[in-house]
C-alpha cells in the first residue's frame, strides 16, 4: 500500500513539474519570436493572394488582405516592443513607417 502511495505521489509530482511553464525566453526574445511568427503568416497570406490574382481569381481578396494586414500590424508592433525592450531607438522611424504601410494596406479595401 505504501509503495502504491509513493508511486502515485511521484507520478503526480512529475506531472506537475512537466506542466509548469519554463520562462527561459527573455522579453526581447518573446517579442522577436512573436514578430517572426506573425510576419510569416502575413507573408503567406499575401503570397496566396498574389497567386490567386495571377490565376484570375479575386475570391475574398479584400478579406484576406485585411487579415494579412492585421498580422503585419501585430508583427510590427511586436518588433517595436522588442526594440524598445532592448533599448534601441535608432530604427523607430522606419518601423513606424512600416506600421503605417500595413495600416494603409488594411484600409485600402
Amino acid at each position: 500500500m505504501k509503495r502504491l502511495f509513493f508511486l502515485s505521489f511521484i507520478f503526480v509530482a512529475l506531472l506537475f513539474f512537466s506542466v509548469t511553464p519554463v520562462s527561459a525566453e527573455s522579453e526581447f526574445e518573446m517579442y522577436l519570436s512573436d514578430f517572426y511568427q506573425k510576419q510569416e503568416k502575413a507573408s503567406k497570406i499575401l503570397k496566396e493572394i498574389e497567386t490567386d490574382l495571377k490565376g484570375g481569381s479575386r475570391d475574398r481578396v479584400c478579406a484576406r488582405q485585411k487579415e494579412a494586414a492585421k498580422y503585419g500590424i501585430e508583427a510590427t508592433e511586436s518588433l517595436i516592443k522588442a526594440f524598445k525592450t532592448n533599448g534601441s531607438t535608432s530604427q523607430m522611424e522606419n518601423l513606424e513607417a512600416g506600421l503605417d504601410k500595413w495600416k494603409e494596406l488594411r484600409d485600402y479595401c
